[in-house]
């Protein structure tokens, strides 16, 4: 009774080795012959080509995946399309070899390479650009170099050119004199990729082309079809936006919810953020996002203390009627210019990285963005300008909006300047001894710890104004102690 059985099941096993390898069996061969497979530090599993431009390939992600590239290249030798379980099947065991590897780091658009940067053009012949304290050439990716990867966002940088010079960026951008230097020192920092990266903030009102140069300043350094985008409506948007752009533009972020405000921060600084893998009960990812971020369209009311601390405010002036241009005439001026902007960038760049190591050892005090302003200290001796002291000065004017819009922030700094040594107590003394504003709004805080969470928020902006506030722990007692350094002799106070 059983015979059958045992003869149709061998039957089938002698047809199967008959009919040759499974679809999968043929993809993952395919992919072993042509690529070599990875892990990068965050964890993500990739394919290098073994022939041409040595270009990491994630597993998945869209039309630059090896899951798509993998699937054509298949339908081009067999001419069969090869079955969303077939390319799953061979995905998943890619994924096991790769995980066996050392992990290896992955770059977007920009990487450090020793004393010099190298910069991925975005182009199908892996052309880069290498900058050095001696001077900047245009070269072949090789295996040994640092390892690229690209997203669909990820576009053709231009081949930069000799001679230009960036005054020419300036007349398709409306700065102010004061501003100028300080988007300068962005764009440098910008092609930097192992520092903490300040936030364009451009201010201006109405009618200042924000979005446009918001835009032109995207392009620049990191082309993208989505220079300018809106704000993100949760954290896995922003996610999405982060991971595949280095330079991410925000185009009038008219609302700034507290966690993209966080986004942000962490962003500028490189922090990761954990949050649980999709379709997965006990597995996390690491979000470890460095970008740099230019902004528009932000309310100073809305801004964190923490995030005006990360932030370069640049103003733009009004564009006088007879000053206006068409878009299409912009930007055919700007494709024009790219190529010598980029090479002037690329210029000025390296001349900071000359100027780095002696402005590293004159720095004495060092903010919190201590990278940048080591990056700005170089520019004002290859310039002769005075960078540092106008981002010392913009941050101060930023926080001092920060703080004065804020009512608590008001109420704190009234409440110090009446006292000579400043105030100590618990939360709760301090929430009955702020002076109450002449309308409360529904914002004001309620409850000793709702304060010591505003209070946690305003610090850095406070701090860059000179009212310093701690934490102290008395005899099982948390107080807070705020306080504003007396003027230097000879000064006087300020009144406003």
């Amino acid at each position: 009774m059983t015979a059958a059985p045992v003869v149709e099941l061998t039957d089938r096993v002698a047809g199967a080795a008959r009919s040759g390898p499974s679809v999968a069996q043929r993809l993952l061969a395919l992919a072993r012959e042509r690529y070599t497979f990875g892990r990068s530090s965050s964890g993500d599993v990739y394919a290098v080509p073994k022939a041409g431009p040595p270009i990491a390939r994630l597993i998945r992600g869209g039309p630059t995946s090896l899951r798509a590239e993998l699937a054509a290249i298949f339908y081009r030798q067999s001419g069969q399309v090869a079955s969303s379980g077939a390319l799953a099947d061979t995905m998943c065991t890619i994924e096991g070899l790769g995980q066996s590897q050392e992990p290896v780091e992955l770059h977007l658009r920009t990487a450090g390479d020793g004393d010099d940067v190298v910069i991925d053009l975005g182009r199908s012949d892996g052309a880069l650009v290498r900058v050095g304290p001696a001077g900047w050439r245009v070269e072949r990716a090789v295996a040994s170099g640092p390892l690229f990867r690209r997203s669909r966002l990820t576009s053709r940088l231009p081949i930069p050119g000799e001679g230009g010079d960036l005054a020419e960026l300036r007349d398709l951008l409306n700065v102010s004199d004061g501003s100028w230097p300080l988007l300068m020192s962005w764009l440098v920092a910008a092609l930097l990729p192992d520092i903490a990266h300040p936030i364009l903030f451009l201010t201006g009102e109405q009618g200042t082309a924000k979005t446009t140069a918001t835009k032109l300043l995207v392009q620049l350094v990191d082309p993208s079809p989505a220079p300018a985008r809106q704000s993100p409506r949760d954290p896995d948007d922003w996610s999405v936006a982060a991971s595949g752009s280095w330079v991410v533009g925000l185009d009038n972020v008219s609302h700034l919810p507290r966690w993209l405000s966080d986004a942000m921060c962490r962003a500028a600084t490189g922090d990761g953020l954990v949050k649980r893998t999709l379709y997965s009960d006990a597995d996390v990812t690491v979000l470890n996002y460095r970008r740099v971020l230019v902004v528009n369209g932000i309310d100073v009311g809305a801004v964190r203390g923490d995030l005006a601390d990360r932030m370069i405010p640049v103003e733009l002036h009004p564009i006088a009627a007879q000053d206006r241009r068409t878009d299409r005439d912009l930007w055919a001026a700007y494709r024009a210019a790219h190529p010598r902007l980029l090479g002037a960038l690329l210029t000025l760049t390296s001349q900071v990285l000359a100027a780095l190591p002696a402005a590293r050892e004159a720095m004495t005090a060092r903010s919190r963005m201590a990278d940048y302003a080591e990056v700005v200290a170089a520019l004002d001796a290859v310039c002769g300008t005075d960078v540092l002291a106008a981002y010392t000065a913009a941050r101060t004017d930023l926080a001092t909006a920060v703080v004065e819009s804020d009512q608590v922030g008001s109420a704190l700094t009234r409440l110090v300047e009446r006292q000579a040594v400043g105030w100590e107590g618990t939360a709760a003394e301090l929430l009955d001894a702020l002076p109450l504003p002449s309308h409360v709004p529904d914002s004001w805080p309620r409850t000793p710890s709702s304060l010591s969470g505003r209070i946690t928020r305003l610090a850095p902006a406070l701090a860059s104004l000179g009212v310093c506030v701690e934490r102290r722990r008395s005899n099982g007692t948390k107080t807070i102690r705020i306080t504003r350094p007396p003027p230097p002799t000879g000064v006087p106070p300020d009144d406003g």
